[in-house]
């Protein structure tokens, strides 16, 4: 607390770039750029980075564009795609943009790109991420790399304090900021603003049809009927109405497209039934019948509830610079947790060494039983998390999910599928459920096709055109 009083009291009142308003900030710039810096890593460990040189490459390029006329030009900037299938897109402070690859997916031109970059430049140039970061070092939301979250949510692994602030998302004015921000910065770039309100109306309509697709990016960036008028209002006040020669480049854009990683990725999982298998990490579980499973916070993660929602079955995967053994891993986890240990019972499980603990969360009343398997570099870790008194009659549950664990070879696992987008030229003559039948042998994704592609006001592809083709195999999966 003392440290803590003297960096406020040293701390200067800073000129908000934008604003030209003094306002209370701890950390300098360099240190802001710092922080950023140091905060990188954690996020290619969290979300994964996307391998495709060429796209990268792409998206550094219109990024340099809208950081160019930013109002912190001169702060190097830094744009990354992650592998992850997650429709959103943030920034850490001091330059550092991030935008998945599940986004990019329902982007429909190089425009609009560049208004999601502009807006999350814009959260650069008005430091509202730092300002994110004050605030939750003032709330003292600290976590120490484990943190229990409720009963429900179980263990949550390697949560980065500024990071797990920025996706909570800003307050409505820093949204409304960042949009205004970005829709200028698109602007002065040559880009056509009115194209990010069209993004905007896209998400809605998703939203409407396919909610949880949209669901991180509404709750980092709450999405508005109010946003959307306000960023129309402003791209009026931009150009006059006026729209000949800014830049759209639908075709330019949706080629960089082609063979891009649709849904799980490398790192997600595919869940089949009750069978979770993973690529990158290389295993597979299984949950008892009837349990509702789900991805989990953490990268390459599972869970899985029962139907009464009295039990939480969790496999978590990690990865470490060097090879762990189980009671390493294990100190690692408990460290700053709070966890009461009551007992551990070294083992194996699939020829891997193993240890099974047992913890007390006294101040939630929950009882958890964990076990921390090692193979090399990477650690698996199953757990049971149940209310003091049900956790009995959890542990069978638990038995059947630890011996359904397997570690897959790399030839197993090269065979877990990995869908990609296919980008298809109109022609003179087409139709969508033409197009339709040519890539999935039925006319009933016409609808689909066209809403994806943001045509819902073409009512024939026009010609030359470039469209996205969904994976035929993601769409059988979601009609049934």
């Amino acid at each position: 607390m003392i440290s803590f009083l003297i960096v406020l009291l040293m701390a200067s009142c800073a000129v908000n770039p934008v604003t030209h308003e003094r306002e209370f900030l701890i950390f300098s710039e360099e240190e802001e750029m710092r922080i950023g810096e140091k905060s990188h890593r954690s996020v290619l460990e969290e979300f994964g980075y996307y391998r495709d040189r060429e796209l990268q490459r792409y998206v550094l390029e219109v990024g340099g564009r809208i950081a160019r006329v930013s109002h912190r030009n001169y702060l190097p900037h830094h744009f990354t795609v992650t592998d992850s299938a997650v429709i959103n897109a943030f920034a850490l402070p001091g330059g550092y943009i991030y935008v998945n690859r599940g986004l990019l997916a329902y982007l429909n031109n190089e425009a609009q790109l560049a208004g999601v970059l502009g807006h999350e430049a814009g959260h650069i140039a008005a430091r509202h991420g730092v300002k994110k970061y004050q605030q939750a070092l003032g709330a003292q939301l600290i976590l120490a790399g484990v943190a229990m979250a409720t009963k429900s949510r179980g263990i949550v692994l390697g949560t980065n304090l500024l990071i797990g602030a920025i996706l909570q998302g800003y307050s409505r004015r820093d949204e409304y900021q960042a949009d205004r921000l970005g829709t200028l910065y698109m602007y002065r770039a040559g880009y056509d603003p009115f194209q990010m309100a069209r993004f905007l109306e896209v998400l809605r309509n998703l939203e409407r049809r396919e909610p949880s697709l949209v669901e991180q990016i509404f709750s980092s960036h709450p999405l508005t009927s109010e946003r959307v008028k306000r960023v129309r209002a402003w791209a009026e006040e931009l150009t006059g109405g006026r729209r000949r020669g800014l830049v759209v480049k639908a075709n330019h854009y949706l080629s960089h497209l082609d063979g891009l990683v649709f849904g799980p990725g490398e790192r997600d999982g595919v869940i089949e039934g009750e069978v979770f298998r993973n690529r990158h990490f290389r295993f597979q579980v299984r949950v008892p019948e009837g349990w509702k499973m789900r991805r989990g916070e953490r990268m390459g993660s599972v869970e899985a509830q029962d139907p009464r929602r009295r039990f939480l079955l969790q496999a978590i995967p990690m990865e470490f610079p060097v090879p762990l053994r189980p009671e390493e891993v294990a100190r690692r986890v408990e460290k700053g947790s709070g966890w009461l240990r009551l007992g551990a019972a070294r083992g194996r499980s699939k020829g891997l060494p193993a240890l099974m603990v047992d913890y007390l969360i006294k101040e939630r009343a929950i009882r958890m039983r964990v076990a921390y398997i090692t193979r090399g570099r990477t650690a698996f870790l199953l757990a049971l998390i149940a209310p003091q008194k049900a956790f009995p009659q959890g542990r069978g549950f638990f038995n059947l999910f630890l011996h359904s664990f397997r570690p897959l070879s790399a030839r197993e696992a090269q065979r877990i599928p990995l869908y990609r987008l296919k980008v298809y030229m109109a022609r003179v003559g087409d139709t969508y459920p033409a197009i339709s039948s040519r890539f999935y042998g039925t006319p009933r994704y016409a609808e689909e096709i066209q809403l994806f592609n943001g045509l819902g006001d073409h009512p024939i592809p026009p010609p030359g055109r470039l469209l996205k083709i969904k994976p035929r195999a993601l769409l059988a999966q979601k009609s049934k």
